[in-house]
């Protein structure tokens, strides 16, 4: 199999699974591919993505509720080439798998592993001063420390009481909490931990967690993903 990259951006290999859909499996495909776009020699690893696809395109298909026939029907495929692609011993083409993923209606990029892949951030960096009523032994708030233009992370000093999450809450992506000062409880899921001085905890914020018994002088640093 050859695989195909755009010249400014090599979508080939991914941490070590091949994740790109854009393939050619001879070279009269590679004679019609877009312009900008150039054949790669495969590694091993490349030519390995099939085993990942099969299991993808079985779990997309139970989680639809389909047979293999009614997958091979809606795609115009043969229901045994449904099931050697199941089975990682079929090496479908492009066009293949963008029928295959119609007919499971999910994207290519889902039955290769990875969402489609985001542009790189691009924003000018934001220098800040912690302000002094933060440090402060009196005087609570919470304060944005995010650049302008972010779009992965935010960044916030949280000063007494932690706002929301004074109660229970759950959002999508992740979150670091870091103690400067003072101590609270972290409760997540059904897991409760005391926090002091320097203790930090990553966790996933789709997890119902909630910070409580914050010390007069608690000092948070929070940051969070958007997504």
């Amino acid at each position: 199999m050859l695989a195909v990259k755009a010249v400014d951006e090599c979508l080939a290999l991914t941490q070590g699974k091949f994740y790109s859909y854009r393939m050619a499996t001879s070279m009269a495909e590679t004679e019609s591919l877009p312009k900008g776009y150039e054949a790669l020699a495969p590694t091993a690893e490349q030519d390995d993505f099939r085993p990942a696809l099969g299991r993808a395109a079985a779990a997309a298909r139970t989680a639809a509720g389909m047979t293999l026939a009614a997958v091979a029907e809606r795609s115009g495929l043969s229901t045994a080439y449904i099931s050697q692609i199941e089975s990682g011993s079929a090496n479908p083409t492009v066009t293949t798998l963008v029928k295959v993923a119609a007919a499971l209606a999910v994207t290519v990029e889902e039955l290769l592993g990875v969402s489609a892949t985001n542009p790189p951030s691009s924003f000018p960096p934001r220098f800040t001063t912690v302000p002094r009523v933060a440090v402060a032994a009196t005087g609570n708030g919470i304060w944005d420390l995010t650049a302008a233009g972010s779009t992965l992370l935010v960044g916030r000093l949280v000063r007494g009481p932690a706002g929301d999450h004074s109660q229970p809450v759950n959002h999508p992506g992740e979150e670091i909490l870091t103690v400067l000062t003072g101590r609270c409880r972290l409760v997540i899921g059904g897991l409760t931990r005391e926090l002091s001085q320097f203790d930090s905890c990553h966790f996933a914020a789709s997890e119902t967690h909630q910070i409580t018994d914050a010390s007069d002088d608690l000092l948070l640093l929070v940051v969070l993903t958007e997504e």
